[in-house]
């Protein structure tokens, strides 16, 4: 059943839906990755996975993980190069 006009009929109580966030990409290099994440902090291998990620108190951080030696931290992205501890990270991500 066309609407009037020659359009597509409307449902009521539909709401719009909000525009879609372009996605990022594991593969490209995009947004700011904090300081200490160049290397693994255990071997040294450049060969390493970054994700930024904000936990749920607001801190901005970026993940890290190794391919070599399989380490895995947590740096704020406004911090220092020192790694979040991991008992650090829950706290941070809890949830009142």
């Amino acid at each position: 059943m066309a609407a009037a006009g020659g359009g597509t009929p409307r449902r009521k109580g539909r709401r719009a839906q909000p525009e879609a966030a372009p996605l990022g990409s594991l593969s490209q290099a995009g947004g700011q990755h904090a300081p200490g994440t160049g290397a693994c902090e255990v071997c040294a291998s450049p060969r390493l996975t970054r994700l930024h990620m904000t936990l749920a108190d607001g801190t901005a951080v970026t993940f890290v993980s190794c391919h070599e030696c399989e380490h895995r931290a947590w740096f704020p992205v406004d911090g220092d190069g020192t790694a979040l501890s991991r008992d650090e990270v829950v706290r941070r991500s809890g949830r009142a």
